[in-house]
């Protein structure tokens, strides 16, 4: 009798332990490829011109494809595409790039000496999408993106912030043209990398400098 209730016992704990260990190797699979960035550096709200480096890491984010316009590529409500001809650094390829009109109303713009110029610092929540395509896709017309990009500005760690500061923490997504993702490691550091420059280029780590004419922030 008790020979079968020290087996009875095993057959219960066995399938509990293999449980625990299938739900730890997941975990320590998610802490190894947790991707940690970080900001190419930090602007003083007083003061954005200045740039002060930023001693502290981020995780990249998971980010899901929005519901950013329909088939025939028409921004859905609330949304705009611009259209570049040219993507920076790769001179084969443009894109359209999609985002909310109100993320766009409440960039803080920051005049600087330059003529014509200004700091361009998107707000927290900001979520632009970018579709690559081969070539030339003004129209649209028998055009279909060979990848799309999803960039969005994360709110900052509490512990590591700095009150006063513009936070600069994007988190980055890749998805294949039918929705599915694609994103790896290797190409969240190599976007991080690329977007890093336009930091001190446009005040944010993006490249593309929208009209800012209705802006209500600017300074």
């Amino acid at each position: 009798m008790n020979r079968l209730i020290r087996n009875g016992t095993r057959l219960v704990i066995l399938p509990g332990v293999m449980v625990l260990c299938a739900l730890l190797a997941i975990v320590l699979h998610a802490v190894e490829t947790e991707v940690r960035l970080s900001p190419p550096g930090l602007r003083p709200v007083s003061r954005p011109t200045l740039v002060i480096p930023a001693d502290f890491s981020y995780p990249n984010r998971p980010l899901a494809l929005p519901d950013y316009r329909d088939e025939s590529g028409i921004p859905a409500a609330g949304w705009s595409g611009k259209y570049v001809d040219t993507r920076r650094f790769a001179s084969d390829e443009s894109a359209w790039i999609y985002f909310r009109n109100s993320d766009l109303k409440r960039l803080a713009v920051h005049e600087t000496a330059g003529v014509g110029s200004a700091l361009r610092i998107w707000p927290v929540g900001a979520t632009l999408v970018i579709e690559i395509f081969k070539g030339h896709a003004s129209s649209r017309k028998n055009a279909n993106p060979i990848e799309i990009a999803v960039m969005s500005k994360m709110a900052p760690d509490p512990q590591a912030v700095r009150k006063g500061f513009y936070t600069a923490n994007w988190s980055y997504a890749r998805y294949k043209p039918d929705g599915s993702p694609s994103i790896t490691a290797a190409k969240i550091r190599e976007c991080h990398q690329c977007h890093s420059i336009a930091f001190h280029l446009t005040g944010d780590l993006i490249f593309t400098q929208f009209p800012i004419s209705d802006n209500p922030n600017k300074f």
